[in-house]
């Protein structure tokens, strides 16, 4: 697949070692699984890093989103009385964060919830912890931008482009302007939630979205959500390839 590579960008999904299995680090150490370790979620960093190589070479940006939370975030399940793993909350989601989302993005058509279902997750990813840090296998020198999600308190943040409100933005769609961006290749962690997410706002957002087929690994939670996610992305305009049909 033949693309202008001063016009794409490779993003690389929360490869932070709460997502990965088990495994030795690179001083020898063992990293036990994360807390919300993903099934074979280490076999999507070997593709990542080849094409971040190959593509950081044709001028192409490469950046990495990292899940970035307070000890006290809202989407942990001890943050809650009487919750546990799994179970779901509602939240309002502020007027005023959906007024300015319209006058921001007056063209794009998708509605923004009044109330998000938040699930309740073990706690992970929190700031300047093992957990949060990059997975060791990942080729961090490639990255020429890290975009920091789920930074605060009481909201969450799948997608790499808005807060779980839909309507918050991160810095990264205006960082993408700025450098004239059109094509966004996305892989990483997981299928089902902040890769999907991401995607399905690269979508509304205008961008040609590539999903790494070979670079993407899912939570699968609940049963099935892997399988919608990646239907529904298709259905939406995603295009499914494989890190190595990439030239």
């Amino acid at each position: 697949m033949q693309l202008d590579f001063s016009k794409t960008a490779l993003i690389e999904v929360d490869i932070q070692n709460d997502f990965c299995p088990a495994y030795t680090g690179k001083d020898g150490k063992e990293r036990p699984a994360g807390s919300l370790s993903v099934i074979h979620g280490d076999a999507v960093i070997a593709p990542l890093n080849e094409l971040a190589e190959t593509l950081s070479k044709k001028g192409c940006k490469v950046l990495a989103s990292q899940d970035w939370h307070p000890a006290n975030h809202i989407s942990f399940a001890a943050s809650h009385k009487e919750r546990k793993i799994g179970d779901i909350i509602l939240l309002q989601v502020s007027e005023k964060a959906i007024a300015s989302f319209y006058e921001k993005y007056p063209d794009l058509k998708n509605p923004v919830p009044a109330v998000i279902q938040q699930i309740l997750w073990p706690v992970h990813c929190v700031q300047n912890t093992k957990g949060a840090a990059f997975h060791d296998s990942l080729k961090t020198e490639y990255i020429d931008f890290v975009f920091r999600k789920g930074f605060r308190k009481n909201i969450d943040s799948y997608s790499t482009f808005f807060e779980n409100d839909r309507c918050t933005p991160t810095d990264l769609h205006g960082y993408l302007k700025k450098l004239s961006v059109d094509t966004l290749i996305i892989g990483g962690l997981a299928t089902d939630y902040c890769v999907f997410y991401s995607v399905m706002d690269s979508l509304r957002l205008g961008y040609k979205t590539l999903v790494l087929s070979d670079a993407v690994a899912g939570v699968d939670l609940p049963i099935g959500s892997v399988n919608n996610a990646i239907k529904t992305m298709k259905d939406a305009g995603a295009v499914f390839v494989s890190s190595k049909d990439i030239k």
